[in-house]
């Protein structure tokens, strides 16, 4: 670990990759003083890195940088503490890579989704219950003293996505537009019958009736009502936190409250920082 990233006086760069999206925050210790954001590949994360470190100010345009969400990220076995995550050079560059978490059975894999938990239980500390981390793809993980327990994965925001041309629907629609009353009916048709979804799928697609807005809802209902059939074991009966983006906060929300359950709602984007933070927190201590 290089020197820089060990005294709190030092400039250092946060960064968050998440679906495509990298943000990166320029820190003066746990103080914010820039923003930048930009949209890459996987693959194209040290260019776009490279590029926005390039907007700062010349105090941070050198500045060690700490990452969370990388693919080439090394991933600990749960059970596991999301706040002793390793953080590991990358290399020979003064980028620093946050770990994810990984599991056996059912096998499953997080990347910066650990970092937003971690965020998340650092601002909350000794919280349990269940967080909610949508995305491409999305996260339940349980936390017990202050672990993460186990967690399920699931692929609803990219079905949706993969599902929407086909239906005649923007696939870059977000879910902020999303009809809760169509979203719910649709769900409801899929709890009672999870084997079902693709038939009701189908249905959809061949019944043109409604605005591109209601039929948009009720595909995310129908998937979600998919993912909340398999998810029961997670959320019946606990305290729940959704941790999400702004564009698909509005359909977890409006499904999970359909549910009569009780939410701490908070912007992963925020939960991201305050993971990185906490990250570099422990390395300067």
């Amino acid at each position: 670990m290089s020197a820089s990233m060990t005294a709190k006086t030092e400039c250092w760069i946060a960064a968050d990759f998440t679906d495509g999206h990298l943000v990166i925050w320029a820190m003066t210790g746990e103080t914010v003083s820039e923003r930048a954001e930009t949209c890459c590949p996987a693959d194209g994360i040290m260019t776009a890195l490279d590029d926005l470190r390039a907007q700062l100010g010349a105090a941070h345009a050198t500045a060690p940088v700490m990452l969370s969400g990388a693919e080439t990220t090394a991933a600990i076995a749960v059970p596991a503490k999301p706040a002793e995550l390793p953080v590991v050079a990358m290399g020979e560059t003064d980028v620093h890579l946050i770990a994810g978490l990984s599991q056996n059975s059912p096998v499953a894999r997080m990347g910066g989704a650990a970092t937003r938990i971690a965020g998340f239980l650092s601002l909350n500390p000794n919280w349990d219950g269940v967080i909610c981390l949508p995305g491409e793809t999305t996260h339940w993980a349980l936390i017990s003293a202050n672990e993460v327990v186990s967690f399920q994965s699931f692929l609803t925001a990219g079905l949706w996505r993969a599902l929407a041309p086909q239906l005649g629907l923007d696939p870059l629609e977000t879910a902020a537009t999303a009809a809760t009353s169509a979203l719910t009916g649709a769900m409801e048709s899929v709890q009672s019958r999870p084997e079902a979804m693709a038939a009701r799928v189908a249905e959809l697609q061949a019944d043109q009736s409604g605005s591109p807005q209601d039929r948009a809802a009720r595909l995310w209902g129908l998937l979600l009502g998919a993912e909340l059939s398999a998810a029961r074991p997670y959320w019946l009966g606990q305290n729940i936190a959704l941790v999400s983006p702004a564009e698909i906060e509005p359909a977890y929300a409006a499904a999970l409250g359909h549910q009569g359950i009780p939410l701490t709602r908070t912007d992963g984007e925020r939960m991201a920082l305050a993971g990185l933070v906490s990250a570099w927190r422990t390395l300067s201590a």
